[in-house]
């Protein structure tokens, strides 16, 4: 076991619910990040997608994560489709929230602390961050270790938005 698997689940517990990050692989080959306040969905234990010679299984992961979804009757939401729109065009990206723990509103997200996205943030060291939302550009206000791209959360952003935040990240 790596590292960083054990200090993660010191951190979250195994199995969690928590959803720390999704990427395709090993978290530290993402030089990219977009990170919001907190996830809404988990697609179930979040260590069924790892292993620890092939890092995060992204395509188990979203199959799970839009049967969750399906089963509540819902389709992807406006957030998860913009965010395929910016991997589509960028590719090694992680995901990740300020918390880890999910809520479907802020207003009824259980108490939480931000350990997790400060681990990871402190080892696997991103060079660009796209925070989207208020709460996590407060978050990554004092962030300066590569460059830091603020927006509207994803959810409530226009294509223009998007389309801009994947210009400035084909850009560098």
């Amino acid at each position: 076991m790596s590292d960083l698997e054990t200090q993660l689940a010191d951190i979250i517990g195994r199995p969690s619910t928590q959803r720390p990050f999704v990427c395709q692989g090993h978290p530290s080959s993402c030089d990219i990040w977009i990170v919001g306040y907190n996830a809404a969905t988990t697609g179930g234990d979040w260590w069924r997608f790892w292993s620890t010679d092939k890092g995060f299984d992204l395509v188990s992961w979203r199959r799970d994560y839009d049967a969750e979804r399906a089963a509540r009757g819902k389709g992807p939401s406006a957030t998860r489709r913009r965010i395929d729109r910016i991997k589509k065009q960028v590719p090694h990206v992680l995901e990740t929230n300020i918390f880890a723990t999910p809520s479907t509103e802020m207003a009824n997200m259980p108490k939480s602390r931000t350990d997790t996205f400060d681990f990871l943030l402190a080892t696997c060291k991103p060079r660009v961050i796209v925070a989207h939302g208020i709460p996590a550009a407060k978050h990554l206000a004092s962030w300066n270790a590569g460059r830091l791209i603020t927006c509207p959360h994803l959810s409530r952003a226009g294509y223009l938005v998007v389309d801009n935040v994947i210009e400035k990240l084909q850009t560098n």
